[in-house]
């Protein structure tokens, strides 16, 4: 292990997350969002070599609010949004994974069960299924692995599509 690669990377991530939190913040305000500052955010997963794994140490992220959050790890910049179940349709699920291909849509109680993971694709019907027959009233709807330049156009593609499906009251 090369421990300066290791702080070069961290060093990237965080400041990165802070520059792009300040971009948002601006950006984002008159579409109606309240972008958070950055903290660290402790016991969350990332998924490698084929299963969630937790991670004991902090990665940086902010609150986009309503229902948002933007972060990085050590795989790349990543967005993630709950939506209500009642509000998702199967349309939406349809477009939502023919626009992003490294996602993953997981309920918010039990997360580490994905009903869409883009590493073992299922189709669209098939997941939207599983969600409405879930117990689960808030489901996570995450694109990840990104550069920094791919954050902002998918975020803001994101948030067309949710105008477009009325998902948020913005």
């Amino acid at each position: 292990m090369n421990l300066l690669d290791v702080h070069n990377l961290l060093n990237f991530i965080w400041g990165e997350t802070l520059r792009i939190n300040e971009e948002l913040a601006r950006k984002l305000k008159p579409l109606g969002f309240k972008v958070e500052p950055v903290e660290e955010v402790f016991n969350a997963y990332i998924y490698l070599d084929g299963e969630w794994r937790e991670m004991l140490y902090p990665h940086p992220a902010f609150e986009i609010k309503p229902g948002g959050e933007v972060g990085a790890t050590l795989q790349g910049f990543y967005f993630v949004f709950g939506i209500l179940k009642e509000k998702i349709t199967e349309e939406f699920v349809e477009e939502f994974i023919q626009k992003f291909k490294k996602s993953y849509i997981y309920g918010s109680e039990n997360f580490l069960e994905d009903f869409y993971n883009y590493q073992h694709p299922k189709e669209p019907d098939r997941v939207f299924e599983e969600i409405k027959g879930s117990e689960e009233e808030l489901i996570n709807f995450e694109v990840g692995e990104l550069t920094v330049k791919e954050l902002e156009r998918y975020l803001f593609d994101f948030i067309e599509l949710v105008k477009k499906y009325r998902l948020f009251d913005l």
